[in-house]
């Protein structure tokens, strides 16, 4: 499945059940759509504290409805002071301030517990200085529009901690918002690199025959004797925190800038999702755990399993890849690149780094003649939680007593 598929089922998802009172309750929200960029950015501010990075949009989207708040359908984009496993949600509400608004224009029928807002989670509060610092955003919100997005957005990290951040997209548009991932780190230092590792594959959940294995791809830093493993564990395994789950398969030096492991997993692992992790470490410098985006799905058998690249997401603006978009990854004598002899390795070349991280580049091109089913699928769903919507609020007819069926 493409990546422009998989974000326009994410959003229809995500958005087509919820029983909201604005106007654009039930439409898909828009996610930003990051094109191909270096999977570790980095920051050093004893040069230049800014990092610019380019944004995506599949349409604009700035035609808001009578009973939207002004600020609805916009963007705004945070760096966040730690990466999470697979299945860890981040809150719908970045600020209880815009909740209030959202009730107060009726979008909403009560305020959100404090689980369900960013700002002050116990889970996203303590940054890399100890203090309440862990959500950093990157600028102001702006709109879903080529003229807002196109020439890119500029962080500028003066007064943020440093240390590793995730960067994740943030559609603002009550009663329901949406967060978008930004694969990759970016790593904030005065002049001293800091222990870090960030996956360039799977971005996307893959199918991975187990005889065959899957090429995980990425980079990695810090200073001298930075130390990094890699490891999977099982996603039905929910304790992520417990050291007994995770499967060691690689043990790198950091120093060599890019990585490509072939995985293959034990037989055991068959029909199981597969979450990968990378932890770095020094004898300076706190230890950093990242996350694959991407889960890896064991099938039995030696097929071809997926490649690792991706095709980059719709580019309404074409606003292009950044020019950090990738660092050449080392090769074998035959030809194939370092972990394993795979199919796809003559069409996964890249191109040269320009010096502040590295990564993998998409592949060019996507098919999107199936966004209008996409799209046909969404409207549907949309009508079916409408006409439920409109069956609960009629008033229940005698000849229809009976036992209540779950919806």
């Amino acid at each position: 499945m493409t990546a422009c598929l998989r974000w326009a089922l994410t959003a229809c998802i995500a958005a087509a059940p919820v029983l909201a009172h604005a106007a654009n309750g039930n439409i898909p929200r828009t996610p930003p759509v990051f094109p191909p960029h270096a999977c570790l950015g980095v920051v050093d501010r004893s040069v230049d504290p800014v990092f610019a990075f380019k944004v995506g949009i599949p349409f604009e989207d700035a035609m808001l409805t009578d009973d939207e708040l002004p600020d609805s359908r916009t963007f705004e984009f945070f760096g966040l002071c730690h990466d999470d496993p697979r299945g860890v949600v981040l809150p719908n509400w970045v600020r209880m301030d815009d909740a209030e608004r959202a009730l107060a224009a009726g979008n909403i029928d009560a305020l959100p517990d404090a689980s369900d807002v960013l700002d002050g989670h116990p889970s996203w509060t303590t940054g890399h200085d100890g203090a309440a610092s862990c959500v950093q955003t990157t600028g102001e919100r702006v709109p879903i529009t080529c003229a807002a997005t196109e020439d890119g957005l500029a962080w500028d990290t003066t007064g943020v901690p440093a240390g590793n951040y995730v960067i994740r997209g943030y559609t603002f548009s009550p009663p329901t918002n949406l967060w978008t991932p930004r694969s990759g780190v970016v790593q904030v230092h005065d002049g001293m690199p800091l222990p870090v590792v960030a996956f360039a594959s799977p971005i996307y959940d893959a199918k991975v025959f187990q005889a065959s294995g899957y090429r995980v791809r990425g980079c990695m830093g810090g200073p001298a004797g930075t130390r990094v493993t890699l490891a999977w564990a099982a996603i039905a395994d929910l304790d992520m925190d417990d050291p007994s789950v995770w499967t060691d398969f690689a043990e790198l030096d950091a120093g060599d800038g890019a990585f490509e492991v072939l995985l293959v997993p034990p037989e055991s692992a068959i029909y199981a999702g597969l979450v990968l992790r990378g932890t770095a470490s020094a004898d300076v410098g706190a230890p950093w755990v990242g996350y694959a985006p991407g889960l890896l799905t064991i099938y039995p058998g030696d097929e071809a399993s997926d490649d690792p690249e991706v095709p980059p997401g719709p580019d309404r603006c074409e606003v292009g890849e950044e020019p950090t978009a990738g660092l050449e990854l080392p090769e074998t004598t035959d030809g194939s690149s370092d972990g394993g002899d795979t199919a796809g390795d003559d069409s996964a070349q890249d191109d040269s780094s320009q010096g502040d991280g590295c990564g993998c580049r998409a592949r060019a091109g996507e098919h999107m003649g199936t966004i209008p089913l996409i799209l046909l699928l969404c409207a549907a769903r949309v009508l079916t939680a409408v006409r439920r919507r409109a069956r609960a609020r009629r008033p229940a007819r005698v000849a229809d007593a009976g036992p209540a069926v779950p919806q």
